[in-house]
């Protein structure tokens, strides 16, 4: 996949702004782009940490801006890719060009929630997380932005592999009593199926309503 870029920041002058990148190319587009205060190769520079410095252009070595950039490795980042933020003035313009620059030296626009995409398709969020991740920057009311943190945090999913476990468990034992009637055992009666269906129907239900109080 190809290494991508954005302004992870809403688009206003601030403070601080964020621009986000992601790929198997990440640090050596950043090694164009980025002068650290002290000098060290990117690919030296630990995971989890974060380096002062400026963003040039690389052809009239113009300092763009002054940044902080952090730096994640694979597979231990948002995306389970190499991964850097480069936190500099939050000025539109100062945004948009550092964003210019990791184009010109090899990154690809991202598409709105192609971050979270990317984390979803490499298997560090399920589904339900990334719609928890939405919805929590969506949230209008604290509780929303509670129920929604919850479900980021795999809540809801622990609960439906739960249920998934108990359906695939019964659907095991009346396959078992078909195929092997000989053997001892336990007898699955229609009762008992029924008692597990109304169970397994009342967690689902639970779930259900827990949506209505967001």
């Amino acid at each position: 996949m190809s290494t991508i870029v954005a302004i992870s920041t809403a688009p206003a002058n601030g403070g601080i702004g964020i621009i986000r990148m992601s790929g198997k190319n990440c640090f050596s587009i950043l090694e164009k782009i980025f002068e650290p205060k002290q000098k060290q190769k990117i690919e030296e520079i630990p995971g989890y940490t974060m380096k002062y410095g400026h963003i040039i252009d690389p052809k009239t070595k113009e300092k763009i801006d002054e940044v902080l950039v952090s730096f994640f490795k694979e597979p231990k980042s948002y995306t389970t890719e190499n991964m850097c933020e480069i936190n500099s003035h939050g000025g539109l313009i100062v945004e948009q060009r550092i964003l210019e620059e990791c184009i010109k030296a090899g990154a690809t626009l991202a598409e709105p929630g192609e971050f979270t995409k990317r984390a979803f398709l490499n298997g560090r969020i399920d589904l339900s997380q990334a719609e928890g991740i939405i919805d929590l920057i969506q949230s209008k009311t604290t509780q929303e932005a509670k129920a929604s943190f919850m479900q980021l945090e795999g809540h809801l999913s622990q609960k439906i592999q739960e249920i998934r476990k108990n359906l695939l468990n019964m659907m095991a034992d009346i396959e078992a009593n078909i195929d092997y009637p000989e053997y001892d055992i336990e007898e699955v009666t229609n009762q008992k199926v029924c008692e597990q269906l109304k169970q397994i129907q009342e967690k689902l239900q639970q779930l259900e309503k827990s949506f209505d109080t967001r």
